[in-house]
């Protein structure tokens, strides 16, 4: 990690607002941060039900319901890359990636039943790391993916 696509991501994540953000949704959820690596904050203890999830990312903070020192143990190097590969997606889309993000949620769970597996987002940032896992395609994608590969529109 570190460098100059670190220290810009840290930046643009301030300036788009969704470090600030993230740190508030941190906040509301009572957990306590800390600084990690290459300018990424990590909020440990946060107790709200939403999101279901263990760790989740907003801007250049990731967010877990363990203490802090959980996620960057080494033994969860993997899992926190994964969250940091969060960060640089928020640095792309800034305020985009959100809605973006809850939309690949719904395809990926339209496609699999899995609001993971399918997302984009999550595929690129790592899905084994990130704790999810493949899944089949429902039945019903199945046959709409057969058809096509078989008989491509003109």
């Amino acid at each position: 990690m570190g460098g100059r696509w670190s220290s810009l991501r840290t930046a643009v994540n301030w300036v788009n607002g969704s470090t600030l953000a993230g740190l508030v949704v941190a906040a509301l959820g009572g957990a306590t941060r800390e600084r990690g690596p290459d300018g990424v904050f990590v909020a440990g203890g946060y107790r709200l039900p939403v999101p279901a999830q263990p760790c989740f990312t907003v801007g250049s903070v990731v967010v877990t319901r363990r203490p802090a020192g959980w996620l960057l143990d080494p033994r969860r190097a993997e899992l926190f890359a994964h969250e940091v590969r969060h960060v640089g997606q928020y640095a792309l889309l800034g305020p985009l990636f959100l809605p973006a993000y809850l939309l690949a949620c719904g395809w990926s769970y339209t496609l699999t039943g899995s609001y993971g597996c399918r997302n984009v987002f999550e595929r690129r940032a790592g899905l084994s790391a990130g704790g999810y896992r493949e899944l089949p395609l429902r039945p019903w994608a199945v046959r709409v993916h057969t058809t096509f590969t078989r008989h491509p529109p003109r």
